[in-house]
Parts: C-alpha cells; structure tokens; sequence
C-alpha cells in the first residue's frame, strides 16, 4: 500500500461520482490483492491504460487489529471521449422522525393524485 499516495485521497461519494463519469466501454477493472487482508480494485482507461483510480479494502477483520475502513482514490482524469456527463441526483437529509414522516406522507400523497388521473 505504500504506492498510494493520500495527496490522491477522496471521499465514498467523490469516488462513486468519478467513477460514475467513465464510460463503461472505456474501463478495465482489475483486483489486486496486496498483502493477506487487503485488497485493491482498480479501474484503467482501456485506451490509455493509465490506472485512474482505486479502491482499498480489508477483506476480513484482523483478530486484535482495528478494522481499517475503504480508502479511496483518484489518481487521472480520464480522456473527454472517455467520459460522460454525470447523472444529477438529489441527496435529502432528513434528521428528525418528523421530517421522515411528512417525507413519505408526501411521497403517498403524490402517488395516490397521480393514480387517480
């Protein structure tokens, strides 16, 4: 692991999102393992063949070790034809039992005026 410099860490969601970008057609995915415990997926343009990102996980929990969480990262941007625009999303954070509440409320609310037209 001591390739992977932490200049190049990212977040779960800024990873996900880069890696939603590429085109399918334009990616190669390998696993590597590292050592006994850890293991690395990482994602090569198929045209450049630059490794342009990675994703480290322990396979399994060390008996007597902290359990290391995924570390992420983004390495090269991939080429423009070797990408797509991303997909919009909308992210609610709701934080009380209300706020979930009045949520679905709406959401069944919604539905049943749509089943009626």
């Amino acid at each position: 692991m001591d390739n992977y410099n932490n200049i190049f860490s990212v977040s779960r969601k800024e990873y996900t999102a880069f890696i939603e970008q590429i085109k399918n057609e334009c990616k190669r995915v390998e696993v590597e393992k590292l050592d006994k415990w850890t293991i690395a997926t990482k994602v090569y343009s198929i045209k450049t063949n630059k490794c342009l990102c990675s994703r480290v996980s322990s396979k399994s929990r060390v008996e007597g070790q902290e359990h290391i969480p995924e570390r992420y990262y983004v390495f090269e941007m991939p080429d423009a034809d070797e990408r797509k625009a991303p997909i919009p999303k909308i992210r609610l954070n709701l934080e009380t039992r209300e706020e979930v509440q009045a949520f679905f409320n709406a959401i069944s609310k919604m539905r049943k005026e749509h089943e009626d037209d």
